[in-house]
């Protein structure tokens, strides 16, 4: 550091101060930091010092190169400032999501940020306007200052390459810390890494499953998997949330589970893991799902879904869906506006129910539920008015989803078959912006409550409400699809009994990275409202 000041002071004093600190300097300092800044980066002053220093040479070397490369990154960090600002980083998460989406579910994400991110980012390109619009000036072609900058920002550049060698015994040019640099690499191998894992999911969804039936002996004429949405367990008044909300899920006979993770904070990657059998490589093997496990059975299977089919390609769990024998989308997922609602896929329970076949059923319903934005799902209708409309209108998601429930209970048991019903949500939340005006809840990976979700199961013949408070991880759901519905396979060996107190192993969760986590080791994130709020009930 005491290298990199001086040099600093000898560029400074090879020109007049007045010259290298301008007005223009400052401004063209000011715009470095916001692009640092806008990119998710945790923010060092030495890597802003190094990337403004990196510019100031570039505009005195060729200043056409200065004012594209000024434009590109400018108008980058405008874009993902948002995102970097919730978000983070370039992660597989992100650049996964950013493929599985389509365009309705990308616009309500852009609705939900707070209107103060794009006016950043409007700021970042007013600043690059003045930038771009100060006066040419011509310097030599080269000379100390050139020389002193150009040593700055080199020096800067190895800081963490050199930490690397000194922490692990390996070097690399490609760990340098500038967030610029990082976001083009990360975006880059990420983008590699994505690409693969979609042509192992498209190799894998064309292929045979390889389960081995060893016996059948359901219990049930039906089974139902109902999949929620984006549900954080401490927002539903069933399993301790502040709010009477869930009257259905808190009252109903069966067994709530307290204390069930999913299995990572994000929908794809979470059914990945939570509906397939996973292998040695702690990959989801598509082919061998819950779907292919109950038709290999001798189940009639059904698949029933308010989310997309399609983003940029075939989704992981829109191929597990396909291998049902009976599959609707009430979204095609090529559409620019469709608002349904989850109650619409209701519809379609009485024929699925009374189709003539004597072999037991396995319907699945995929939910939109508390999917932010929330308010979308809502139509900014809501009961009780906490913290701002977003937060209330979340709260009120959750509502709805226990009166799909409700109505789907009464659907089967009107039916007249014996019948058995799972419910779970795919991932939490996190709060961003928490305490202020603009606060809101969106995909996160760094805290407990991302992961915690409510699960219940009710049946038919269940004569009691319980709760089992042992720790149970959707790691293992496919050993309690196997226990729940009596298939026994070679593949799935239970090493434990789901619907009790055993207890079991340690749970692990998977992060934005994608990597495994010890969850205990994650902090807390709970939901706290604000210090007095305004104590009406309002409906919108």
């Amino acid at each position: 550091m005491n290298f990199i000041n001086l040099t600093l002071r000898q560029a400074v004093s090879y020109s007049r101060v007045q010259e290298f600190f301008s007005w223009n300097s400052g401004i063209l300092f000011l715009l470095a930091l916001l692009i640092n800044i806008s990119l998710g980066y945790e923010l060092h002053a030495i890597d802003v010092v190094g990337f403004f220093c990196f510019l100031c040479l570039l505009e005195r070397v060729s200043r056409r190169t200065f004012k594209y490369l000024l434009i590109a990154s400018a108008l980058v960090a405008a874009c993902y400032f948002p995102f970097g600002r919730t978000y983070g980083a370039p992660n597989f998460n992100s650049i996964l999501s950013l493929y599985s989406s389509n365009p309705e579910e990308a616009g309500e994400i852009l609705r939900v940020f707070p209107l103060w991110y794009y006016l950043v980012s409007l700021g970042i390109l007013g600043i690059t306007l003045l930038v771009l619009r100060c006066p040419v000036r011509v310097f030599p072609r080269w000379s100390g200052q050139h020389s002193s900058l150009l040593t700055v920002f080199l020096a800067i550049w190895l800081v963490a390459p050199v930490k690397d060698f000194y922490a692990e015994g390996s070097f690399s040019l490609l760990n340098a810390s500038y967030p610029v640099f990082r976001f083009v690499r990360d975006i880059t191998l990420i983008n590699m890494t994505v690409n693969a894992e979609h042509r192992r999911m498209q190799n894998l969804s064309t292929l045979q499953d390889n389960w081995h039936v060893i016996a059948v002996k359901p219990k049930h004429q039906v089974y139902v998997v109902v999949i929620g949405e984006s549900a954080r367990r401490d927002a539903l008044g069933a399993f301790g949330g502040q709010w009477d909300n869930t009257p259905f899920m808190s009252h109903v006979n069966g067994v709530l589970f307290n204390n069930y993770l999913s299995a990572a904070s994000s929908t794809q990657r979470s059914l990945g893991l939570t509906l397939t059998l996973v292998g040695k490589d702690d990959q989801p093997q598509y082919q061998n799902n819950i779907v292919t496990l109950a038709k290999r059975a001798g189940f009639h299977t059904y698949w029933f879904s308010n989310q997309g089919q399609l983003g940029h390609y075939d989704t992981a769990i829109a191929s597990i869906a396909k291998r049902a024998d009976n599959v609707h989308f009430l979204k095609n997922g090529n559409f620019i506006s469709q608002d349904t609602p989850d109650t619409d896929l209701l519809k379609f329970t009485h024929d699925a129910l009374n189709e003539n076949t004597e072999a037991p059923k396995l319907i699945v319903y995929h939910l939109m539920g508390s999917h932010p934005k929330a308010c979308e799902r809502t139509h900014h209708q809501y009961a009780a008015f906490v913290d701002n409309e977003e937060i209330s209108c979340y709260l009120f998601s959750i509502t709805q989803t226990d009166s799909f429930l409700a109505s789907l209970y009464q659907q089967l048991q009107n039916s007249g078959k014996n019948f058995s019903m799972i419910y779970f949500s795919d991932h939490g939340l996190a709060f961003q912006e928490r305490g202020s005006k603009s606060e809101y809840l969106s995909h996160g990976d760094q805290f407990q409550q991302n992961y915690q979700v409510p699960m219940f199961i009710t049946s038919s013949g269940d004569t009691r409400h319980r709760v089992v408070k042992a720790m149970r991880s959707a790691n293992d759901f496919m050993s309690l699809f196997a226990e729940w519905s009596g298939i026994r396979s070679r593949e799935v060996a239970p090493k434990y009994h789901f619907m009790s107190e055993q207890p079991g192993p340690p749970v692990y969760v998977t992060n934005f990275t994608p990597s495994r986590v010890d969850y205990d080791k994650l902090p807390l994130d709970p939901f706290v409202t604000r210090a007095n709020p305004p104590s009406y009930t309002a409906w919108r």
